[in-house]
């Protein structure tokens, strides 16, 4: 029971990084209807920003101020490359704007070496908020968090809160929403759609940044790749005709990787991707997801 118990605990900083990536994926899917193969990179670029910061510039530096100097940066680069690039090709078929978010991805695994020389010459961790564990009973059980993975779960909860409340009660969500149904349409009713599409991968650039900066992983150009292919496999398993779906596609994929990590560790990968492929054969738009259907 412990051992049941206590791998769920230790699953859900995996759940929390993995929720924060894929919602960022999520957005820009919907409103700017292209798969941001960049997303990982703009995670990585943050994370080394963030890194870069407390443990060479400026040591005194708390953490979490770091990660928010590394968001806002995120958000500038997301509203930059929707605005400068993106948006100028809109007539671009989404195949194409695919190759674009690659292309970009290649620019910033070169420009990251240059800038972040201290950590690509020296390879150090990305720092943790705090290095305790906190120690709880439940259901007669002695189990534990890390104090790092406690405040990765409550940042990834209190911001896709505010995220989802956005969506449903605010201007800018019912904006959103319409320009993800049809941007043609949005604009016809008085949507600024180029704000909205705009802001939409800042928030993705901040989402994924928060990721990044809180994996506690070595840090290197490739560090976000795991986490970018879980995540596009988390909407794929959810299904994107909503913007919730894929967050339970996180879930399932953490808590399966997990604990067939537990039983069986040699097939651990296998068994859980043979799993999902069946789940996906079954339900190909996504356990949540829905079929689109085109009125002609």
């Amino acid at each position: 029971m412990q051992l049941i118990l206590q791998t769920f605990i230790n699953s859900l900083q995996n759940i929390a990084i993995y929720s924060m990536a894929t919602i960022g994926i999520v957005l820009i899917l919907r409103t700017s209807t292209t798969t941001n193969f960049a997303q990982g990179m703009m995670g990585t670029f943050s994370a080394f920003f963030s890194s870069n910061l407390v443990l060479y510039v400026y040591p005194q530096l708390p953490f979490w101020i770091a990660i928010a100097f590394g968001a806002l940066i995120a958000f500038c680069i997301g509203y930059t490359i929707d605005a400068g690039i993106i948006r100028q090709g809109r007539s671009v078929t989404p195949q194409g704007k695919q190759m674009i978010t690659m292309g970009l991805m290649m620019i910033f695994y070169a420009i990251m070496p240059p800038i972040f020389v201290s950590i690509t010459t020296r390879t150090p961790t990305v720092p943790k908020f705090t290095y305790q564990n906190i120690e709880f009973s439940f259901l007669g059980q002695s189990l534990y968090i890390t104090e790092h993975a406690f405040i990765c779960v409550l940042t990834a909860v209190i911001g896709l809160s505010i995220l989802f409340a956005a969506l449903k009660f605010t201007i800018w969500g019912i904006a959103l929403r319409s320009t993800a149904s049809n941007e043609t349409v949005a604009q016809m009713m008085g949507v600024n759609t180029k704000l909205v599409t705009g802001a939409t991968w800042g928030i993705a650039g901040v989402f994924v940044a928060v990721a990044g900066s809180s994996t506690a992983m070595a840090l290197n150009a490739n560090m976000m790749g795991q986490i970018q292919i879980f995540s596009f496999l988390a909407c794929v398993l959810g299904g994107v005709t909503s913007f919730w779906a894929p967050i339970t596609g996180c879930v399932i994929i953490s808590l399966l990787l997990n604990y067939s990590a537990v039983f069986t560790p040699k097939w651990a990968a296998l068994i859980s991707f043979v799993i999902i492929m069946l789940v996906i054969l079954i339900r190909p738009n996504g356990i949540f997801g829905k079929k689109f259907i085109r009125k002609v």
